[in-house]
Parts: C-alpha cells; structure tokens; sequence
C-alpha cells in the first residue's frame, strides 16, 4: 500500500487564522483511493521550512500533495520551495503565461480589476518546476503542477479551497488511480454494548488475527449501544470488503460469548 502526506502551507494555517480544510478533503480522498495517509503537516511561508518539511516526508512516505503558496504576493513560496528541495530549476511555461495574460484581460474587460495582462507578479505565477505536468486552473489564475522524482510523486496545488478541489478532482484523481495499487474500504456498524473498555479487549483479539483495523466509535453510557468502524485494505473493493465482514463476524462472535 502506497503512503501519502498533505502539506498545507500557510501563516494563517499555522496562526489558527484559516480553517485548513484542504488537508481534510484531500486526506479523505486519498483513503478512498487506496492510499495509507500517514501525515497532514501544516508550515509557515518560509522557504526553508517548507524545503525541510519535503525533505523529511521524501524519506516517509510515496505521495507528497501541498496547498497554498502558489499566488502573485511575496510570500508565496511554494513552488520555488518544492523546487529547491528536489534540487530541481524553475522554467517559465509559455501556456501558463498565455493562460494567465488571458486570465486577468477577461477580469479587466468584465471590470473586476484595473490593470489587464502581465506584470512581473502575475508572471511570478506561471513559473513551474522543470519536468513537470502542468495542471490547470479552472478557477483561478495558478497553475499547479505533478513531479515524479526518484520514485516518488509530488503534487503542488493552490490553496484557495475552490481552486483546489477542481485541480484536485479533475487533474490529481486520474494519475492517482493510475498508481494507486489498491483501494481502502471503511464501514461502519453498531454493536450492542456501551462499555468501550470490554469492547476494546474483543477488538484487540480480532485486530491480531485480521489485517483490518477497528476503531470503536463511542457516544457515551447512556447509550445502550455503540458504533465501530472497520477499515481495510485489498486488491479490489470486493476484497477490502470481504475482510471486514470475516471480522465483523468474529467480533460479534466474540461479543456473544462474552454476554
């Protein structure tokens, strides 16, 4: 199974001023995938941490995706980050240059803003890493990018959520099911009992003999029953199924004898 790892970039991520939602929508997208996400980091605007934060997942995990720090102001510094920590050169890129032109000319005729075309902070913008694929922007003006580097996959996004989601669902998805070696399934089911502690022992039984993972989901005593989430991985989803059903089964055994 393939590890992964969000990066969300950002003073306001870290300064508690935004909501990182970003990290939340991708890590779940990731599992459902296939993709064991073993770490959501959140980093300031400053090159060197965000090179040392790349440097340290390169070794952990196979799939790095960051967010934020792809705009037009002085402390958007991802790409040329990400860049640095591969020890890989930027390239102006002619179609994100266009693309860009075109885009602020569009706001400028619409009467959204007062300057149309290029400037040096709006070419700032189509400056990708060498090697790259580029992905478009069908929101805003910022183009991400992909990256395989020494067998790894580097994934460069926005951070503005509704820029984000559409790169992501229509540019990111598809090489993701292409590398993706299976999928993970999680179901969720109620057992009657309300002592997590008893039901913890019964969990830990089934977890050892099982390559499912359980986690116990609980409400409170005054409750006559709790839920329980059964996560797993396989080949297919009809696998990652049957494995939780073979251990829902004996857990439930397992409970009855118990009783």
């Amino acid at each position: 199974m393939l590890k992964s790892a969000v990066i969300s970039v950002g003073k306001e991520i870290v300064g508690g001023i935004t909501l990182d939602t970003n990290s939340f929508f991708i890590a779940g997208y990731l599992l459902r995938l296939g993709f064991n996400n073993r770490h959501i980091i959140a980093v300031d605007d400053e090159k060197e941490e965000i090179i040392e934060t790349i440097n340290f997942l390169l070794n952990k995990v196979d799939v790095i995706i960051t967010t934020g720090g792809l705009g037009p102001t002085f402390d958007d510094k991802t790409m040329e980050s990400v860049a640095a920590a591969l020890k890989l050169n930027l390239y102006l890129d002619a179609d994100a240059l266009k693309f860009i032109d075109e885009f602020y000319t569009k706001l400028y005729n619409q009467g959204r803003i007062d300057e149309p075309g290029l400037n040096e902070k709006r070419r700032k913008m189509a400056y990708l890493i060498e090697g790259c694929k580029p992905l478009k922007n069908s929101v805003g003006a910022a183009y991400g990018c992909y990256i395989k580097y020494q067998g790894k996959h580097i994934f460069v996004l926005p951070g503005v959520p509704k820029e984000m989601k559409p790169m992501f669902e229509n540019e990111v998805v598809p090489i993701l099911k292409e590398i993706s070696d299976g999928v993970i399934v999680a179901l969720e089911f109620e057992f009657k009992i309300n002592d997590e502690s008893v039901l913890g022992e019964l969990i830990d039984k089934v977890m050892r003999k099982s390559e499912v993972y359980i986690k116990s989901l609980p409400v409170g005593f005054e409750s006559d029953s709790m839920g329980v989430r059964f996560t797993a991985y396989g080949e297919s989803e009809s696998k990652a199924k049957e494995k939780i059903l073979r251990a829902k089964e004996e857990l439930e055994n397992l409970l009855k004898s118990k009783v």
